[in-house]
């Protein structure tokens, strides 16, 4: 009989966020490991998942919905006072034996709370991810920030396993004696077609996020800096950027000079976004240094590498340290700065399209060797089976 994994984490699954695309990945290397795998989350609207058996069902894993209130104050309630509870109830619906693994995807220190002590009366194993681990300054309170510092203070060590996504997480983890195995945001390089690139203009990507980690700035004013005749020949695609921000960090005048490059494209389901990739050549990502960045793994750096996308970064993290190459399957500057940024997309443009095509095999070979999830199924098992 197959061991269960059930995995618990709020994201809008799937492909509704950063954390649904690592849970989509995981939970496929588990079901690949030949473990039993649950999938516990709320849904994303966009997708009719499958049922097979009277069980929901994506790509092989068993989907249990969680329900997220519509109603704000009833929302509030259930995440304040019922949630650990809703997922222990989950739990115990499933008849959970010491013989399965729970994994937790979620900061939600009620969660953890509740998990962990219904843990101590039945003996299952339990494992954690922490994706992020954010400053006092990224939060909206100080509850949340001292909410947050107890998920990782007062409940990561008490679990069996630790699934930090990053070096910089592990290395603080390590020094409290948790039992860790860094695991960066994993893809699967099967799921889509590479797709065709035409080179009518080169095409970079900025694909933004809510918590902007990324130096938009830098991107935005090292494209107004090209010059007149590299501008006609290039597109920067912004996703997730609204007009407003992007006048309000340029002056009039970059506005003017950029705004026939910019493509702005607003909300688009996953179709639509696949078929962006396929057409992209570059991606753009910026970042400072600081504790945010160095303990996150972005997401989009693997995804569009899937699709021959190839990476112009500044290096921080562990991305450009253990995962891509300048030259090689990618294009790396150092610091954040709009000079070296701008040196960068124009060694991208003074490339020919045979030159550019060879960087882009190379960018999805580096996708398919180090971050496809079938590369990481036999070290997430032997670290399971090792509790």
């Amino acid at each position: 009989m197959k061991k269960r994994v059930f995995l618990h984490g709020l994201c809008n699954y799937p492909r509704g966020s950063a954390k649904a695309n690592y849970m989509q990945y995981l939970s496929m290397a588990l079901k690949e490991a030949g473990y039993d795998v649950y999938l516990h989350s709320n849904l994303n609207d966009e997708f009719q998942l499958q049922e097979q058996e009277g069980v929901m069902v994506y790509n092989g894993v068993k989907i249990i919905p969680f329900n997220m209130y519509k109603n704000k104050i009833t929302n509030y309630i259930e995440r304040r006072f019922l949630r650990g509870h809703n997922v222990v109830n989950m739990l115990k619906q499933h008849n959970i034996t010491r013989e399965d693994i729970v994994v937790l995807i979620s900061p939600d220190v009620r969660v953890h709370h509740e998990v962990l002590n219904y843990k101590k009366k039945i003996g299952f194993k339990t494992v954690s991810c922490p994706l992020e681990w954010f400053p006092s300054s990224q939060f909206k309170s100080r509850r949340e920030w001292k909410e947050n510092s107890a998920y990782f203070d007062r409940f990561l060590h008490r679990h069996d396993l630790l699934f930090p996504i990053s070096t910089y997480i592990e290395n603080h983890l390590m020094k409290k004696n948790c039992n860790t195995m860094c695991l960066p945001i994993m893809a699967d390089v099967r799921e889509h077609a590479v797709g065709t690139k035409s080179f009518d203009k080169i095409k970079f990507i900025f694909p933004g996020n809510g918590m902007m980690k990324d130096a938009i700035e830098v991107i935005l004013k090292s494209f107004s800096r090209l010059a007149s005749d590299d501008k006609r020949r290039v597109e920067l695609h912004l996703c997730g950027v609204k007009e407003e921000q992007i006048k309000a960090i340029l002056t009039s005048q970059e506005y003017e000079s950029l705004k026939d490059v910019l493509v702005i494209h607003k909300w688009m389901n996953y179709k639509e976004l696949v078929s962006l990739y396929q057409a992209m050549h570059f991606l753009m990502l910026a970042r400072e240094e600081n504790q945010m960045t160095l303990a996150n793994f972005p997401s989009k750096v693997p995804e569009v590498m899937c699709y021959g996308v190839i990476p112009i970064v500044s290096r921080v993290g562990d991305y450009t340290k253990y995962y891509l190459e300048d030259n090689v399957n990618s294009l790396i500057f150092d610091g954040c700065d709009i000079d070296l940024c701008l040196k960068k997309i124009n060694q991208a443009l003074s490339m020919t399209q045979r030159e550019i095509a060879a960087l882009s095999v190379r960018s999805r070979e580096c996708a398919e060797k180090k971050f496809d999830y079938r590369n990481w199924v036999g070290k997430i098992h032997h670290a399971l089976e090792s509790l």
